[in-house]
């Protein structure tokens, strides 16, 4: 009887929560980010420089951090150019030591401060199978996708922590729901940051300051980045992401400090509800897999 009864008020509170949330979404305001500090990694090129013109639009401070150090400082130039403010730094995400080195700089320069903003937008992609993928494939994959974000979350949230606020923002994958031919390393490593952001939202929690430490993962699927100009790929169902459309979504997901952010927006369904049809039947799975019908030529 315990158990019914702690099920019952699990049901109940679930209940209220999901009304709960489901009048915050239409009543909430997003966030003003003008003169806040927003750091960027990945963000010479693809998604993260879009998302960096987006919010200096906004009269936020970008930051740029980059392993292109020359193509990181032509986009702060062309940003200033624009009206905007942004800092390039050029910075390996794989070094950890590196990391920190940049996070303190970045937080003892007047002008800027512990970023109220972090965002890991840096990635790689091999799309092998896996026995033609090698060591130095796994090793870069992981070391950027994963490691990359673990180090620059390490080196920024110690200071977030010491000022008590902060929003720590992360660009996995619909690869980090689903695993598919050719991206074994590739879905490993979004796998983990799954992983990882949900670990850390469970930390905050427990130290009593999720009210004013946010964290966002973003799940896009396929977006015209330099990363899929490595392959051709095709899908019946989902469309191939332009990088404005998903720029966009990542910004409004910061704005609006979801915790999740599926691109779009209705491939939660996919990731969510097929997924737990998936893990049901082997039928099913082929089934839903027939159905995504993602091709690689």
């Amino acid at each position: 009887m315990e158990l019914v009864k702690k099920v019952a008020i699990l049901l109940f509170q679930c209940i209220i929560g999901y009304v709960a949330s489901l009048i915050e979404y239409f009543v909430q305001k997003p966030k003003s980010v003008a003169h806040k500090v927003i750091a960027i990694t990945g963000a010479a090129q693809g998604i993260g420089k879009e998302v960096a013109f987006m919010f200096a639009s906004m009269k936020a401070k970008v930051i740029l951090l980059d392993l292109n150090q020359e193509l990181a400082e032509q986009t702060a130039k062309l940003i200033n150019s624009t009206g905007g403010q942004a800092y390039s730094f050029g910075c390996d995400v794989a070094d950890p030591a590196r990391m920190r080195e940049i996070a303190k700089l970045i937080r003892d320069d007047p002008s800027l401060g512990c970023p109220d903003v972090i965002l890991c937008a840096a990635g790689v992609w091999t799309v092998k199978l896996l026995e033609d993928t090698t060591d130095s494939d796994v090793e870069k994959t992981i070391n950027v996708n994963t490691l990359g974000c673990f180090w620059t979350i390490r080196a920024f949230y110690p200071y977030m922590l010491e000022r008590g606020s902060g929003h720590i923002v992360v660009v996995s994958s619909m690869a980090g729901h689903f695993g598919n031919s050719y991206s074994a390393a590739y879905s490993a490593s979004k796998f983990a940051i799954r992983g990882l952001m949900e670990s850390l939202e469970w930390e905050i929690f427990d130290r009593g300051q999720s009210d004013h430490l946010k964290v966002t993962t973003i799940y896009p699927f396929l977006t015209e980045t330099n990363l899929l100009n490595s392959c051709q790929i095709s899908t019946d169902v989902l469309p191939i992401l332009s990088i404005t459309e998903t720029s966009q979504s990542i910004v409004n997901a910061i704005l609006y400090e979801r915790t999740e952010a599926f691109i779009p927006y209705y491939a939660r369904f996919l990731c969510v509800w097929c997924k737990c049809l998936m893990e049901s039947s082997r039928y099913v799975r082929i089934a839903v897999r027939n159905f995504l019908n993602i091709r690689y030529k």
